[in-house]
């Protein structure tokens, strides 16, 4: 009789430490389920946030990017501005000098001598009042014949330097320096500003 209880409680026993090892290894079969679930999650996590910071520096460089190329846009642009500036001032100063009292009075006799011959009546010369002031007598003695014609000169202060012409026909040309200066940019400046931008 205790062999057999004996037997029992061996069987008991190893029943025992076997369903105790049993559970153990689910145990310990689900923590490590567990650990590795959790490692999973925490690289998914990781590469995930890697990822969003990745996509957030790529868009602060890309807008930097940006910024710096509408600052460098910006500069040329000033740039190419005060060159046109700083050209149209070159060719008022060069117009300035060119049109010397000697060429208005040139010119101007010589345009109303060809209207006249021409038949055009009512010619009225516009000049600057500084320059009506230097070529009044000079003119009336060039054109004594003209103004007996109905040629007229009439001081203006509207521009610097220069004339404007016109006649019966209503037409008006100008030969203002503003007016020349201005022509001179506006034909000069395309070239100027596609040799600017070559050069850029």
């Amino acid at each position: 009789m205790s062999i057999q209880v004996k037997e029992l409680i061996d069987k008991i026993k190893n029943e025992g430490v076997l369903a105790a090892e049993n559970e153990a290894g689910k145990i310990i079969a689900e923590a490590e389920e567990k650990a590795a679930q959790i490692i999973k999650d925490a690289e998914a996590k990781a590469e995930a946030y890697k990822a969003q910071a990745e996509k957030e520096i790529e868009k602060q460089e890309a807008a930097g990017r940006e910024a710096l190329k509408q600052a460098a846009r910006d500069v040329l642009i000033g740039l190419e501005k005060q060159i046109m500036k700083q050209f149209d001032a070159v060719i008022s100063g060069t117009v300035d000098n060119a049109l010397t009292a000697s060429l208005t009075e040139k010119l101007i006799v010589d345009l109303v001598h060809a209207w006249a011959d021409k038949g055009e009546a009512g010619i009225k010369v516009i000049l600057s009042s500084k320059d009506a002031e230097k070529l009044k007598d000079s003119l009336r003695g060039k054109l004594s014949k003209r103004f007996k014609e109905g040629v007229e000169i009439v001081p203006s202060a509207k521009f610097t330097k220069g004339f404007r012409i016109g006649g019966s026909s209503g037409a008006l040309y100008d030969f203002s320096k503003e007016s020349i200066a201005e022509v001179l940019a506006e034909a000069l400046s395309p070239d100027l500003a596609a040799a600017l931008k070559e050069a850029i």
